[in-house]
């Protein structure tokens, strides 16, 4: 599961690293994201941008949302199969939040980043929705997969991460299926780092509650 990452990267170093333009993000502010929220993502869309989209799919009320998608399913699931053949985006991150059941019922919070790099490109799905005034507006989930060694420790699933290589198949349109599947289904195996983070204050937002919005993983 997803429903938390980190990214403090500025625009410039964004921009850099994805060879993308910046376009519609306001006043982006680094920090922690969650469902709900407007976040950066990298998608291809007349020339490779860098914009803002909502994270959360809408379901039935629209007072939910799905924040991730299962990438053994997603070219099937009639909720994502359009958006996993032309929708593809990146959500830029630099740690993302795992929860770990201990023995007394209590969760303990993690945070895990790539041990070399400082950005990790997280595999996204895109697509436009109405907002509340029935305008266009960009939404995206991010796609979870089995959990490699290190981050196995703390959760059974993580973020689905595109190696920097891939990056390119990723989001072109063009990308035949084939290779679309065999990234979905590819391990990044690079060294981890994870680290435990301080108990959550009052207010904070912790798996169960965001997870309230979450459906049950598609």
């Amino acid at each position: 599961m997803c429903v938390r990452f980190l990214l403090e990267a500025d625009i410039e170093e964004l921009m850099s690293y994805y060879r993308a333009k910046w376009e519609k993000m306001g006043n982006y502010r680094g920090g922690d994201f969650y469902p709900k929220q407007s976040a950066p993502v990298v998608l291809e869309q007349r020339g490779r941008v860098i914009t803002a989209a909502r994270w959360g799919f809408d379901y039935g009320s629209k007072k939910k949302v799905v924040a991730n998608a299962r990438a053994e399913t997603v070219l099937d699931k009639p909720m994502f199969r359009e958006s996993a053949r032309t929708g593809r985006c990146i959500v830029p991150a630099n740690w993302f939040y795992e929860w770990k059941a201990q023995d007394t019922g209590k969760k303990v919070r993690y945070r895990a980043g790539l041990k070399d790099l400082s950005i990790m490109s997280l595999g996204g799905l895109c697509k436009l929705s109405l907002d509340r005034d029935a305008g266009p507006q960009l939404t995206f989930v991010i796609i979870t997969t089995d959990a490699e060694e290190g981050v196995r420790e703390v959760h059974p699933r993580m973020p689905l991460i595109i190696k920097r290589e891939w990056v390119d198949a990723w989001l072109s349109k063009d990308t035949p299926l084939k290779l679309v599947k065999e990234i979905l289904g590819a391990k990044i195996g690079a060294e981890f780092t994870i680290e435990e983070c301080e108990d959550g204050k009052s207010g904070d937002q912790t798996e169960e509650s965001i997870y309230g919005e979450q459906m049950s993983m598609f």
